[in-house]
């Protein structure tokens, strides 16, 4: 059913999505699979209740502040910062609550190796019941013993604040409370002990670092005395050092050197680079060019003026204009002899500067070399009294803090510990393990799951069609109509002819091949009846000559040939029903009839049709059985006799319904489907798989068969063939078919 994804087309009914219908309908079908697996979970939850020995918890509560020992501390970091909360304090205290060391100390402090409460459990805390013989097999045993106290241990903090609970399960109520509470203790003692274990380290080496410290710190003293002494060094204070100071202002200098040569090449370069007249415009050049620059101006304020009165050509106006450009060239002589001396005193500044930087540089190598060696036993008296100075500050903090130490390690007796007892174990009234509430409700729950996990994967698996939507959208066959499974409360009002009748015990089923005969009235006969409305208006024109066959044996194609007949002649025609299944014929059993002549006598010996056609007890349904057996049935089927008979039925009768042989492996059925005018394909329901049916459409549209639709047989839920309120028997009905009784319907 669920091949596909349940979100795309072709489920429920090609809408492309999974309804809440679609997965009830799958909870209804497998309900009693789920009903079993949920009475399995809820049964075996509850065998293990009873076989479990019951066991029992006790909680102790235990508040672990977060904390800082002042022993770790060396001083190296700034001690009066406070420290920071550790995020992970809490969950490595709880992992150490329940180690390995606490739970040996748990064991030595309740001496549970003999106690017999203890020893004599199974399935909690307990120990081996032979007693240990030697050290070593004691010293196993105690560590056993200790892991068991570990495993029935549980630490948890308490949520939002700085609590833990320490809870204990055991056989014994006392049992519990005793190891819940000695493993609080435990842990506290082992904290202490850590603690002033640590301290005692922590002094051990400080004493050893503040003796070699002492060792060092006179050791290097000397070596600075004596090094002054031999050096003749009083002080090694820089402002006591003449040659220093000298080097210090001669590199001054120098740096001013440079950067009034880099100035003036700068000037220099940009000077050469310039034109003559932006050159000139320096300020001891404009002195010289300014009275030339302003009488040249005159001369052409004074052209222009003239030009007004007089023509260019005019004798006092040409000798103007050449004085104006006479004028002109002697002032740009003069403007470029400016720009050179310009050019030649921006030269002369250059080569200064540089020479001054040379002698600067030469003199300060010199005095650098004249320092260097006067400093450098200096600088060795500096190093040396800075060693020294280090290893005093270092010994001065070591010394403090081993005065702290001392003073902390003094109150060892006293310990006490951030770590204390809140609320102590009580021994509980009732057991923890097992509950019957809390095992039903598990088993409940994962019998519940199961279930629907096995339901759910059936249904996956199962790959078969289940109703007229996944027909039409998953094998693309219109729906004639679905049948359900007849019997099981169906009661027949009609009248039931003499070949029907059979004795009925109390709640039997009815005939299920004369269901709209014998059982007018029920939801079977309602869906044959939709099943004839849709194959009368399958095509243009109607249809006379029907075949009905199905892809594989056990499909209920004889079952749907004869309701079908029956169906048929309730519309007061006549119809003959042949039973072309020459291999397992069937019909003359379901008729009554006999079966000495039939189909294959009519085809072999050339009889007439009416000597071998027999009238049933069905009024209007005329059969032609298949008679004995034959050893070739598709040749007869396929002959031309065969053909022709066909065609006189058509003349002689209102409709003719064909039983035939599975498409597999058989062709008699493509064979007959080109001699009529269609074929119903039957499929049972929930048994026939998709793969099967697409087989049989395949072969019968290879072969030009008109397909007419398809019956869907055996559906367990008749929920669509019924709820039609009040139900009549049709006017057209025989009367020995119907009733007067009116059915009132839910």
């Amino acid at each position: 059913m669920f091949d596909e994804n349940p979100f795309e087309p072709g489920v429920s009914g090609g809408s492309g999505r999974a309804h809440l219908a679609d997965y009830a309908a799958i909870l209804l079908r497998r309900r009693f699979l789920i009903a079993a697996c949920v009475v399995l979970g809820v049964g075996v939850a509850l065998l293990l209740a009873l076989t479990t020995p019951s066991s029992y918890r006790a909680t102790a509560v235990l508040d672990i502040g977060n904390e800082r020992t002042a022993g770790m501390d060396l001083g190296l970091a700034d001690s009066q910062k406070p420290a920071e909360p550790d995020p992970d304090f809490q969950a490595t205290q709880i992992r150490l609550i329940g180690s390995l060391d606490v739970a040996q100390r748990v064991v030595a402090k309740l001496d549970l190796a003999a106690n017999p409460a203890f020893s004599g459990r199974s399935r909690s805390l307990s120990s081996k019941p032979s007693a240990p013989k030697s050290a070593v097999e004691l010293q196993k045993h105690l560590t056993w013993l200790a892991r068991r106290v570990q495993r029935e241990l549980q630490v948890s903090p308490v949520r939002g604040t700085d609590l833990v609970e320490v809870s204990a399960v055991a056989s014994s109520p006392r049992v519990a409370a005793d190891v819940a509470n000695a493993t609080a203790d435990a842990y506290i003692e082992w904290k202490v002990d850590s603690m002033y274990r640590a301290m005692n380290q922590i002094s051990t080496f400080l004493g050893t670092q503040i003796a070699q410290l002492k060792r060092d710190v006179d050791a290097q003293q000397e070596k600075l005395n004596a090094f002054g002494k031999a050096n003749d060094i009083v002080s090694a204070d820089p402002q006591a050092n003449s040659g220093l100071q000298n080097f210090e202002a001669l590199n001054r200098d120098y740096e001013g050197a440079v950067a009034d040569r880099v100035a003036k090449e700068a000037r220099l370069h940009g000077l050469q680079s310039a034109s003559a007249a932006t050159v000139a415009a320096d300020p001891t050049a404009a002195a010289v060019l300014a009275p030339l620059q302003s009488e040249q101006a005159r001369l052409e304020r004074e052209y222009g003026e003239k030009l007004n009165l007089f023509k260019p050509e005019w004798p006092a106006m040409v000798a103007l204009k050449a004085q104006i450009e006479k004028g002109r060239q002697h002032l740009q002589s003069a403007t470029e002899q400016a720009a050179g001396r310009v050019r030649a005193s921006a030269e002369n500044d250059y080569q200064t500067a540089r020479r001054r930087e040379a002698n600067l540089a030469g003199a300060l190598k010199n005095q650098r070399s004249a320092t260097m060696e006067g400093n450098s036993n200096a600088v060795a008296y500096n190093n040396l009294r800075g060693e020294i100075d280090t290893k005093k500050a270092l010994l001065d903090t070591l010394l403090r803090r081993q005065a702290e130490t001392e003073v902390l390690a003094r109150q060892k007796g006293a310990r006490e510990s951030n770590v204390r007892v809140v609320d102590r174990a009580q021994a509980p009234e009732s057991r923890f393990r097992p509950s019957y509430r809390v095992n039903g409700m598990l088993g409940l729950f994962a019998g519940l799951g199961f279930g629907l996990l096995v339901a759910f994967f059936l249904e996956y698996m199962d790959r078969s069609l289940r109703s007229a939507e996944q027909v039409q959208s998953e094998i693309g066959l219109p729906t004639l109509g679905t049948i359900p499974i007849v019997g099981q409360g169906a009661r027949s009002l009609a009248y039931v002819p003499k070949f029907a009748r059979r004795e009925k015990a109390p709640g039997d089923s009815p005939v299920p091949e004369l269901v709209p005969f014998t059982e007018p009235h029920s939801a079977a006969a309602e869906a044959y009846r939709r099943v004839r409305t849709a194959l009368l208006l399958s095509q243009a024109g109607g249809v006379k000559s029907i075949v009905v066959t199905s892809g594989f044996a056990q499909e209920g194609k004889t079952c749907t040939a004869a309701n079908l007949a029956v169906i048929l002649s309730q519309l007061n025609r006549k119809v003959l029903l042949v039973d072309a299944d020459m291999h397992k014929p069937r019909l003359h059993q379901i008729f009554r009839a006999s079966n000495r002549q039939g189909l294959v006598t009519m085809l072999a010996e050339n009889l007439e049709p009416s000597r071998c056609i027999v009238k049933t007890g069905v009024p209007g349904v005329f059969l032609l059985p298949a008679g004995p057996a034959s050893p070739n049935p598709s040749g007869l089927i396929s002959s031309a006799a065969m053909s022709g008979f066909l065609e006189a039925a058509r003349r002689e009768f209102d409709f003719v319904v064909l039983d035939t042989p599975p498409i597999f492996p058989l062709s008699d059925a493509l064979v007959l489907g080109h001699q009529t005018d269609g074929v119903v394909l039957c499929v049972r329901a929930g048994k026939t798989s998709r793969p099967q049916v697409e087989r049989a459409k395949a072969a019968l549209l290879q072969n030009q068969n008109r397909i007419l639709g398809v019956v869907l047989n055996g559906l367990e839920d008749a929920g669509d063939v019924e709820g039609y309120g009040l139900y009549f028997a049709s006017p057209d009905e025989p009367s020995e078919g119907r009733s007067s009784v009116t059915a009132l319907r839910g």
